[in-house]
């Protein structure tokens, strides 16, 4: 009788060993669902196009100022979105700061870069893609190290025919009336990818 009570509670412990091995096992499963849904989600906000400044462009654009160089800051940081063919309201987002000793005009526009031959690898005309921009240019004043308050939001209407292509557009900042009209601030590149619907 001694016997068969080793063999049952031999099982009880089995049966035991198996339960704690599958709720180990399915804890395991949902971590690596959650840190995947993580991933994602950081990849998708690094390239995605955004339709308005909140807090958290403001904190990017804040903390790629925060080198004591840096002119021109835009968000997405990775200067690369995707918007899918009939989208509005979707753009990136920049601010600039005066490095000057003294206040500053400037001026901004927004085009497709110039040396990239966009008739021939979009097969589409310079003019076309820089139509997709609402507003392509502008200008505002800064203090001696000041940055902009309120930073830039670009947004582009991509139209149902336009090409699924990726486009360089050129940031340019220069400086505005009154301040060495016209020389040369900064600049840099966002790439837009359009993507079919």
């Amino acid at each position: 009788m001694v016997l068969k009570l080793r063999k049952i509670s031999s099982k009880k412990g089995a049966i035991e060993l198996s339960m704690s091995t599958i709720v180990i096992l399915v804890l395991a499963m949902s971590m690596l669902v959650v840190g995947l849904i993580l991933v994602q989600k950081i990849f998708f906000v690094a390239g995605s196009a955004i339709g308005e400044i909140d807090k958290g462009v403001r904190t990017s654009l804040s903390e790629t100022f925060s080198k004591s160089d840096v002119k021109l800051a835009i968000h997405p940081s990775a200067r690369t979105i995707e918007i899918k063919q009939r989208t509005q309201g979707q753009g990136f987002a920049f601010a600039v700061r005066n490095l000057d000793v003294g206040d500053a005009n400037f001026e901004y526009e927004i085009e497709v870069d110039p040396s990239f031959d966009i008739q021939d690898k979009c097969e589409i005309k310079k003019a076309q893609a820089d139509d997709w921009l609402l507003i392509s240019s502008g200008s505002f004043t800064l203090g001696p190290g000041k940055v902009m308050e309120n930073p830039k939001l670009v947004l582009f209407n991509i139209p149902d025919n336009a090409p699924p292509c990726t486009i360089p557009y050129l940031v340019n900042v220069e400086y505005g009336q009154g301040t060495r009209n016209g020389d040369h601030y900064t600049s840099d590149t966002l790439y837009l990818t359009v993507l079919p619907r």
